[in-house]
């Protein structure tokens, strides 16, 4: 398969670390046959360390088969040149890491390895999750989608809670990854409604 022994670093942002969905996915690259390294992007100085964090850290690593990294470490990696990632994926990605990620506006270690790994020309996927009213999303996405190594996994608008909020299909991120490995957008990029769970 066309993501046989692809070494995939896998990035989830503070904050949205414990989806199942996104678990489930990583099971499903791995038994694709990719080689997955799980990365915490901390945004705080105190990163989650509660017991819901902790769970999700030993089931990804029982899934990967490889020792979760944290930001600062993970920026390390890059350093010393260990792994050079073949396609990195931030899910989900909330709108205020993309705000940052297509800014490039960063000192932080959190953003360290997707900028690097952005800057190499490789290709970054992006699973978006964010509120509707999220700082010049729509801006942001149009210029991501503008540049040619980042790929969206397809995405609508939903209510939720009251509020319309960005939600991507991640029972499409695999497809996506499998077409960026390639070059390719998975496509339609925008979805309607209907076609996202309820």
């Amino acid at each position: 398969m066309r993501l046989q022994g692809k070494q995939i670093g896998f990035a989830l942002p503070e904050g949205h670390f414990s989806l199942p969905a996104v678990l489930e996915e990583i099971r499903k690259l791995v038994a694709a046959g990719a080689e997955i390294y799980p990365l915490f992007l901390a945004t705080s100085d105190r990163p989650e360390t509660d017991e819901q964090y902790l769970q999700t850290k030993k089931m990804l690593e029982e899934i990967t088969g490889r020792e979760l990294l944290a930001a600062s470490l993970a920026e390390e990696a890059v350093a010393d040149n260990q792994v050079r990632f073949d396609l990195l994926v931030v899910a989900p990605c909330p709108g205020n890491f993309l705000a940052k990620l297509v800014n490039a506006r960063t000192t932080s270690v959190s953003l360290a390895k997707p900028v690097k790994h952005l800057q190499s020309g490789l290709p970054v996927v992006l699973a978006l999750v964010a509120n509707g009213d999220s700082e010049n999303l729509l801006q942001n996405v149009q210029q991501i989608l503008s540049l040619k190594s980042i790929f969206l996994v397809p995405f609508g608008t939903v209510l939720h809670g009251g509020k319309q909020i960005y939600l991507s299909r991640l029972d499409l991120l695999v497809e996506t990854v499998a077409h960026a490995i390639e070059e390719k957008q998975l496509e339609p990029v925008f979805i309607e409604s209907c076609w996202l769970p309820s």
